[in-house]
This record gives structure tokens, C-alpha cells and sequence, in this order.
């Protein structure tokens, strides 16, 4: 029975939520230059039980795929059915959702549009188009996370929709370029992923340019207010997640690699912190 309840824990994958909890702390402060621990807390939960739930309905709609390449993960494995998999996904919604209520109308609306997101990427999933605009959905919903936390704070201002469009425009990348280790077993499945349509180079060279253009703009926001302060962390944060791009571009299958995808999300969790130096002014 205990191995049944840690299966269910691991459903969502809990060392993810590192990144919804950065992008709505984020917001958080980006919002608000002093927020209260209960914004925080709500900054921090809120796209975290968003993505939880997102997580598992995504593995809820790949069983197909996920029964080849993940047969020990919980839905394949049959530890976790999945009418229990769709209560689980549905239950961390409802809790996402009032927490949100709680917050405020707009952060219940701003969370109602991520969960959409999140549900709408795993369908996609199920329909076998993981094409361009599966991607850009998977971007879109990581900066929802952004979205939310700066609804917290009642203050979604031109800075934070830019932010939004960075944390877009990396992420959407990000999900090109995360199919890479899959390509195989995508072809065999007949999944139209981006590196499959256009061919893996072509594909790369896109996602290397959507962090590029998502670099250029995050030296810029200092011209929306933000504190020059983040400057330094954030040429950092950015010339890493450059060098990254283009190592992937050179070689793809080097996404797959442990230190790269490591790498990245220390990048983009450094980009973060850049953000809220700047939104602090320190």
C-alpha cells in the first residue's frame, strides 16, 4: 500500500514544480515590490497545483507513448488507473482554483486560462499533433504560471506581459527541442512532433532562435521599469541559456543529456532570480 501512495505522489513529478514556483514567485514580485508571505505563498502554490494537475492529465492522455518508452511510471504500470489518474488531476484543479478564489477574481481567471492550457497540451498529446502549436502551448502555460503570480499582487502591468513573452518564447524551445529523445519511438507512433515535420536541424535552429529572441528582449525590460540591478544575473542567465541553445542546435540529441537538462533549468530558474533582483531594486 505504501508503494501505491508513492506512486501517487510521483504522478506530477514533483521535482518539476520547481519551475511553476519560480515563475509565480516571480510574478509575485514583479507585481508587488514587498508582497505579504500570504501572496507568496499563493504565488507559489497556485501554478504549482496548476502544473500538478496539468502533469498528470498530460500523462493520463500519453498512456499510449508512455506504455513504450515509461512502462514503470505509474498509469503504464497500472499502479495508478486511470479513473483514479483523471480524480487525482481533477482534485489538484479544485484546489488550484480555490486557492485562486481566495486570492482574487482575476488570479481565478488567470488560473481557469492555465489549466486550460495545461489540459488542452495533453490532449494534443493524445490527438498525436505535437506540432508547433503544441509547443507554443507549453510555452504559453509555463507563462500563465508568471501570469497568476502577478494577479496575486493586482498589479499585471506592460512589464509582466513582457516577461510573459520571454518565459513564452524559452519554453516554447524548450518543448521543440524536449522531443528530441523520443524522435524513435515518435516515428514508429506516427506523432508529428516539429523535428519529424520539418526535419531536426530545421526544428533546432527554431528553438535556438526563440531563446535568442527571448534573451534580447529580457536585456531590454529595464526600458519597462525593471531595476538595472538584474542586468548582471541576468547576461548570466541568459548567456547560458544561449550557449545551451546553440549546443543543442549543433548537436540535438544533446537535449537528452542529463547535465544539459540540468543546466537549462538552472539557467532558466538564475533568470528568475535576475527578475526579482530587478523587481526589488537591489
Amino acid at each position: 500500500m505504501g508503494g501505491r501512495w508513492i506512486k501517487f505522489i510521483n504522478l506530477p513529478r514533483p521535482y518539476l514544480f520547481v519551475i511553476p514556483a519560480a515563475a509565480g514567485v516571480c510574478g509575485v514580485f514583479l507585481s508587488c515590490e514587498n508582497p505579504s508571505n500570504i501572496a507568496i505563498t499563493l504565488g507559489t502554490l497556485v501554478p504549482v497545483l496548476a502544473w500538478a494537475g496539468g502533469q498528470v492529465f498530460n500523462d493520463y492522455f500519453d498512456i499510449d507513448v508512455d506504455r513504450i518508452k515509461h512502462p514503470e511510471w505509474p498509469i503504464p504500470s497500472g499502479a495508478v488507473s486511470k479513473q483514479e489518474a483523471a480524480i487525482y488531476g481533477l482534485l489538484l484543479y479544485i484546489t488550484c482554483l480555490i486557492l485562486a478564489a481566495f486570492a482574487n477574481i482575476y488570479c481565478l481567471i488567470a488560473s481557469l486560462l492555465a489549466i486550460t492550457l495545461a489540459t488542452l497540451y495533453g490532449y494534443l498529446g493524445k490527438l498525436k499533433r505535437k506540432g508547433l502549436f503544441r509547443n507554443f502551448c507549453f510555452g504559453l502555460a509555463v507563462a500563465t504560471c508568471i501570469l497568476i503570480g502577478s494577479t496575486v499582487g493586482e498589479n499585471t502591468s506592460l512589464l509582466v506581459i513582457a516577461v510573459m513573452a520571454v518565459v513564452t518564447l524559452i519554453y516554447t524551445g524548450d518543448n521543440i527541442i524536449g522531443r528530441y529523445p523520443d524522435i524513435e519511438i515518435d516515428r514508429k507512433m506516427d506523432i508529428c512532433t516539429l523535428p519529424i515535420q520539418i526535419g531536426e536541424k530545421l526544428a533546432a535552429k527554431i528553438a535556438f532562435l526563440l531563446t535568442v529572441s527571448a534573451v534580447c528582449i529580457t536585456m531590454f525590460l529595464w526600458l519597462l521599469g525593471l531595476h538595472i540591478s538584474y542586468l548582471p544575473t541576468a547576461f548570466i542567465a541568459g548567456l547560458s541559456l544561449t550557449s545551451l541553445a546553440f549546443s543543442v542546435f549543433k548537436d540535438p540529441e544533446k537535449f537528452g543529456t542529463l547535465p544539459t537538462i540540468l543546466s537549462r533549468y538552472m539557467s532558466q530558474l538564475l533568470l528568475y532570480i535576475s527578475l526579482i533582483i530587478g523587481a526589488k531594486g537591489w
